[in-house]
């Protein structure tokens, strides 16, 4: 009999992807007259900070947790390379997918979240050898790589840079120091999440208190400084294009306490009765992080973007919040059809086992 779905992970990606949508689709729909710091702007840029940190952080259980489960086995174990080679060339395909649906934001060639997973995934197999202790050492020097970027590395938060390499040596740069997603330091969200799938609670209350006093002191610091305390770019103290120490800090911080408190109450979400369809949408993540880019393109290609505040927002959530009925759709009647199913496919028919977010 197969084993019980990890309800709290199923829900998380779930929350992690709809935000995801809903920064993109903020970006499409806003007008650019809302003033930066009014309330519905900082609610978007809170949502939008945290949409990718969870995204990766959950893809680091999700992938340390599969590592465990083949390694229970030695016929699985056996195929773990093969596994890991297949997952990391397949999410790079998916990459160029979405590059070249979205084309009108990135080229072709740029690195994005779902490379970043892609490598993520080599890594995973030397890091989940290592102790907890180890882990924890790994990331707290990710967490303040870009103190040092800043010194060896050009770092721009514009756009054009971000996406933009001029050589192999730039592209390159890209993906580890000063691309969109780079490996230093947004590999720290991936280790996280590996950290989380083995540690005892009482790492995970220490973890989160200790980040709770840096976030705050944070906070402080801007205000007897006056500096801007976060922008998705610009000179503040939190910054998104580039990532900075204080953004990496308090968005691990809002990640872990989420984890925490999704854990700890997840019974009582069982007894939630609209729990089970939520979950659908996480279930079928990747496939809805590459759809979710056509309607936007459309939208774009139709210049269909001069709305007013109200209209912003009623459309915004329409399109977030469509993607809960589709998923539910999808999974009563074309559950056979989607990238995460694809994988499975292309595993099976090199005999290696998927495994899913199930208990051990």
């Amino acid at each position: 009999m197969q084993s019980e779905r990890i309800l709290h992970i199923d829900v998380l990606k779930s929350i992690a992807i709809l935000f995801m949508i809903e920064v993109h689709a903020s970006a499409q729909f806003a007008p650019s007259e809302i003033p930066k710091d009014s309330i519905l702007a900082i609610i978007v840029a809170c949502i939008g900070g945290l949409a990718a940190p969870l995204f990766i952080m959950l893809s680091g259980w999700g992938t340390q947790h599969s590592l465990i489960l083949k390694r229970q086995n030695l016929e699985f174990e056996k195929s773990i390379f093969q596994w890991a080679i297949i997952r990391f060339l397949f999410l790079l395909v998916c990459q160029l997918i979405v590059n070249m649906i979205a084309n009108h934001v990135f080229n072709w060639y740029t690195p994005g979240i779902l490379s970043l997973l892609a490598i993520c995934t080599l890594i995973s197999i030397p890091l989940t050898k290592l102790s907890i202790k180890l882990k924890l050492i790994l990331f707290s020097i990710l967490c303040l790589t870009p103190l040092i970027n800043y010194h060896l590395f050009e770092m721009e938060g514009n756009w054009s840079f971000l996406i933009n390499a001029n050589s192999p040596i730039e592209w390159i740069n890209r993906i580890l120091f000063n691309g969109t997603y780079p490996i230093f330091p947004w590999a720290s969200f991936f280790i996280l999440g590996s950290i989380l799938r083995d540690c005892n609670n009482s790492l995970k209350i220490k973890m989160c208190s200790f980040g709770i006093i840096l976030s705050i002191s944070f906070i402080i610091f801007s205000i007897l400084n006056n500096i801007e305390w976060a922008s998705t770019q610009n000179d503040s103290l939190l910054t998104f294009f580039p990532a900075s120490t204080a953004f990496i800090i308090t968005a691990n911080t809002t990640i872990l306490l989420f984890f925490i408190i999704s854990e700890k109450y997840e019974i009582k979400l069982k007894n939630i009765t609209f729990t089970n369809s939520f979950t659908k949408i996480g279930q079928l993540s990747l496939t809805i992080y590459l759809l979710h880019f056509i309607p936007l393109r459309i939208f774009h290609e139709f210049n269909l973007n001069e709305w007013n505040l109200s209209e912003a927002v009623i459309i915004t959530l329409i399109f977030t919040f469509i993607w809960w009925p589709l998923s539910v759709i999808h999974n009563k009647w074309l559950n056979k059809y989607s990238f995460e199913t694809l994988l499975k496919y292309i595993l099976a028919k090199k005999n290696i086992p998927s495994t899913s977010v199930r208990e051990s």
